[in-house]
């Protein structure tokens, strides 16, 4: 579970909250019985009194008085649930809440992730990614291959773009099912439109919901973010930004959507070169989407960028008519 220190605590504190408040509330359901009944705290008095004397005779090794003090408590447990009974509350009124009872609100079954706790997660992971709103537009339940064409068919592959993305889509699979057992970085490149985003953001869907740390970045928004930690710039305005170096150094996937988009430099190449290593070095996995072509990242990139992304990336070419012109036409 891919969570950073921070997003840890928030959870710690959920927790924390919630049994807190159902204190309260339990703490309020018990006046109000106290008052309207009082022979329930007779019962309460007397069941703590046996309780506290059962403890002492475990200790001193009476276990046969143990049990006939716990066989003394039931009874009288009994008597306040029928008190409570007739007097129009539920038998278990009185009981401990919980907004879990399979966990009892601690986040964990026998030293294993509540369910509870895993959903916690992804909610926190999705507020970090940023990514919400997209990924319930955009993911494989709404994900369409009517899109991509039998006809439309790329020289060089000698497939249709059908074909090309049926490949794809499989692999992406392979990918997120295999995430956490199997290390690999994935590069999308083809021309504007034909879907390398909507893609990107369906593997991101599935990652984090299977709890795992997912960071997305525009390049415009990554070297805005690399100029920040190396010029020691302190502009928080936007969400982005208020992501920690060691957070874009260790999340468990980074995705960087449309590179090539950024304006060209040494710093650009220096810093994204840097970035990419220490993911490699870590084995910590990318995905890049670019519009440009192999060939010209070639020339837009230092040689060894280029040996990176293409090297240590399973690259798709993603090929087609433009979805954005079908998509209007057919609404």
């Amino acid at each position: 579970m891919g969570l950073s220190r921070e997003q840890f605590d928030v959870i710690s504190n959920v927790y924390n909250n919630r049994r807190l408040e159902n204190k309260m509330k339990l703490d309020k359901r018990i006046r109000e019985v106290y008052e309207s009944v009082p022979a329930i705290r007779e019962y309460d008095r007397q069941i703590s009194s046996l309780a506290m004397n059962a403890t002492r005779k475990a200790l001193a090794g009476d276990l046969s008085a143990k049990n006939s003090l716990r066989e003394d408590i039931e009874r009288i447990s009994e008597q306040k649930r029928a008190a409570l009974l007739a007097h129009g509350y539920s038998a278990d009124y009185l009981d401990e809440i919980f907004d879990c009872n399979q966990c009892k609100d601690t986040g964990f079954i026998n030293g294993y992730p509540c369910e509870c706790l895993k959903n916690e997660i992804v909610t926190q992971l999705y507020s970090r990614s940023e990514l919400k709103e997209v990924l319930a537009r955009e993911n494989f339940d709404t994900f369409n291959f009517n899109f991509y064409s039998e006809d439309f068919i790329d020289e060089n592959l000698g497939i249709s773009s059908l074909e090309n993305m049926e490949t794809v889509v499989d692999y992406c699979h392979y990918f997120i099912n295999n995430f956490d057992k199997t290390f690999d970085n994935l590069l999308f490149y083809g021309r504007a439109g034909t879907g390398k985003t909507f893609l990107i953001n369906c593997i991101a869907k599935e990652l984090i919901e299977k709890s795992f740390s997912v960071i997305y970045l525009s390049a415009v928004q990554l070297f805005d973010l690399l100029a920040d930690y190396s010029f020691r710039r302190s502009n928080n305005t936007s969400v982005y930004r208020q992501i920690r170096m060691d957070e874009l150094l260790r999340c468990d996937l980074l995705i960087i959507d449309d590179l090539g988009t950024e304006m060209g430099n040494s710093f650009t190449d220096s810093s994204l070169f840097d970035c990419l290593n220490e993911r490699l070095i870590h084995q910590k996995s990318v995905i890049i989407s670019t519009n440009l072509s192999l060939d010209d990242l070639q020339k837009n990139y230092s040689e060894r960028i280029f040996s990176r992304t293409t090297g240590n990336y399973t690259a798709f070419k993603i090929f087609g008519d433009d979805i954005r012109i079908k998509k209007k036409f057919t609404n």
